[in-house]
């Protein structure tokens, strides 16, 4: 039955999607502490990664569902709407992951990233002021150890329920392990220089305490953790072959986990189609572009020199900040023309902790925070004489700017949003969508006239299209590890094997469906920009089009086309609608 105080025109519909939004970031605020560290909050509490903490949030999605279904979207304004739309995707995403808890990885390197980001963004920067915060810090680590020991807990019921590790990951996730085991241990002894503010006592009780955590708590639940994934029966019944089409139930998983990445409909069979026609076409403008560079050999040999080409190459860590940076510089005059406003927040690049890198492709973006208000790319440096440099250019504009950088820091930056949307980028289509959109802006604005530059782009663009290929492949059982490690050899230009090998695993093993996001959110955006082009005309303006997107913070893609619309057309969305990038070429 509709609810004709939320229906009606005075304004109650707007208060009630933004009284939703409240409710819901308090929600998350009490158990994220990514949440709370960005707001200069204090963590209490660690979650983990049990049934009825996913219980929970499922439960408190389906109340959220309950009450969006009250509000009628013709009665909601423009933002309220957005609101709306961004509420609603959320806690269907929430209520997924509810339904197909025990077929999530959870004990696979990209997944136990968060128990190493807890090192950096809670227990470094732990301040010791009083007595309460010591009690309040060994109450966190053994949160901690209660994390790891849920990790065990569901790896145990996953593997009774016939979901393991494969077989081709488990020397990975043991490597993973042993190295978080004895990184854990370290970061949560905090070092007498931060415990200058508390009494010899206070720091006796602190030490004790901790150590007696590390040795009874801790390091017991990574053992058995270990244990468990290194146990003969484990081992010997853990599957051969990889992707999520070989567990019961797995392929309606797999679907789930990809329509909630991409925050689209397009099925995954037409996504990998389309990532097969993207890379054609790329291939082709890499062999125009080796012409360019006066070669006139094959691909392959092409790539042969590649492999031996000093200019592409780093021999410490400082020369790829500063080739990072010298692309940075290129960019930074020509930003006014392409965005009417940018981020406050400053940027830069910063390396990797070690202890994560030979487990993880590439680096991340760490958004601004009050305790470090820089937006950074944390590279990974390892490897350096087979790490290419190839597609520097290409990857920070990702990662920083136009990329990661001007979509979160705008978006934390912009007090209109609901703390919930400021604070929130749960819609990977949209945000690696827009990297790879704002990284292809390097096109227009001269960026890539190097024609090496140009040359990595186009690879970058194409390593982005054969995920889509090889991701769909594996998981819909299409592929096997072979054929994909072949396909994604022969569209790969720059990756190692062992880079090869890593992404496989995280494609089939670790993340199913986080790698389409890329592509398919870059096409998402092509395809909504060139419908804005097609509407405007000559009247077209790309800084108010990249306003509507920025100004509105993270959307899904429905959403977003009904935004723009409104902001550029001023229609409601329902009329004008950007084809979807699986409609065809």
């Amino acid at each position: 039955m509709a609810n004709d105080a939320v229906d009606s025109p005075d304004g109650s519909a707007a208060r009630e999607a933004d009284a939703i939004a409240a409710s819901y970031w308090d929600f998350l605020l009490a158990r994220e502490p990514s949440l709370r560290t960005r707001r200069g909050l204090p963590v209490e509490s660690l979650p983990g990664v049990s049934d009825a903490e996913a219980d929970e949030r499922a439960g408190f999605a389906a109340g959220v569902l309950d009450r969006l279904g009250a509000l009628r979207p013709a009665g909601l304004p423009g933002p309220a709407a957005d609101t709306a739309g961004f509420l609603r995707a959320l806690a269907e995403q929430e209520a997924a992951a509810g339904r197909f808890h025990w077929l999530t990885p959870t004990a696979t390197p990209y997944q136990l990233f968060r128990l190493q980001q807890y090192g950096d963004t809670v227990f470094r920067p732990f301040r010791f002021e009083h007595r309460a915060d010591a009690d309040r810090y060994v109450s966190l680590v053994r949160d901690l150890a209660r994390c790891v020991a849920t990790i065990a807990d569901k790896a145990a019921g996953q593997a009774a329920r016939g979901f393991r590790i494969p077989a081709p990951a488990l020397a990975g996730v043991h490597t993973t392990l042993t190295r978080l085991r004895a990184s854990a241990a370290e970061f949560v002894r905090a070092g007498a220089e931060r415990l200058t503010r508390l009494d010899a006592a206070g720091r006796g009780h602190l030490r004790d305490a901790v150590a007696g955590l590390v040795a009874a708590e801790l390091e017991p639940a990574f053992d058995r953790l270990l244990a468990l994934l290194g146990d003969p029966d484990y081992v010997g019944r853990a599957p051969r072959t990889v992707g999520w089409a070989h567990y019961p139930e797995g392929e309606a998983a797999y679907r789930s986990f990809a329509g909630t990445y991409t925050s689209g409909d397009t099925p995954p069979e037409r996504l990998h189609e389309l990532g097969r026609e993207h890379c054609r076409e790329l291939s082709e403008r890499m062999r125009e572009m080796r012409g360019a560079l006066g070669f006139a050999g094959t691909e392959a040999e092409f790539h042969a020199r590649l492999a031996t080409e000093p200019r592409l190459y780093a021999v410490a860590p400082a020369e790829v900040e500063a080739r990072y940076r010298g692309h940075l510089d290129r960019l930074t005059p020509l930003l006014p023309r392409w965005f009417a406003v940018l981020p406050r927040a400053p940027y830069g690049v910063a390396r990797l902790d070690p202890a994560l890198e030979a487990s993880m492709t590439f680096g991340y973006y760490e958004p601004p925070s009050v305790a470090q208000p820089v937006g950074r790319y944390r590279y990974n440096a390892s490897d350096l004489a087979h790490r290419s440099l190839l597609g520097a250019a290409a990857l920070i504009y990702h990662e920083l700017a136009p990329g990661h950088h001007f979509h979160l820091a705008r978006q934390a930056e912009n007090t209109a949003l609901p703390d919930l949307r400021r604070e929130l980028a749960v819609f990977d289509g949209f945000q690696e969508g827009w990297a790879e959109y704002a990284a292809g802006l390097g096109w227009e604005m001269g960026l890539y006239d190097d024609p090496w530059d140009a040359y990595g782009r186009l690879a970058h663009e194409r390593f982005t299209a054969q995920r889509l290929v090889v991701d769909t492949g594996l998981n819909l059982g299409t592929m096997t590890l072979e054929q994909a490690r072949a396909f994604m050899r022969a569209h790969a230009a720059a990756e190692s094997e062992g880079q090869i090998t890593t992404e496989l695993l995280r494609y089939a093993t670790d993340m199913p469906g986080q790698a389409l996001t890329y592509r398919a959110g870059h096409a998402e955006f092509t395809a909504l920009r060139t419908a804005c082009e097609s509407a405007a005309g000559a009247a077209f303006d790309v800084r108010a089009f990249h306003e509507a997107v920025l100004a509105g913070g993270t959307l899904p893609f429905p959403a977003l086309r009904r935004r723009v619309a409104r902001e550029l057309h001023g229609t409601s969305g329902r009329r004008q609608r950007a084809p979807s990038p699986g409609a065809g070429r």
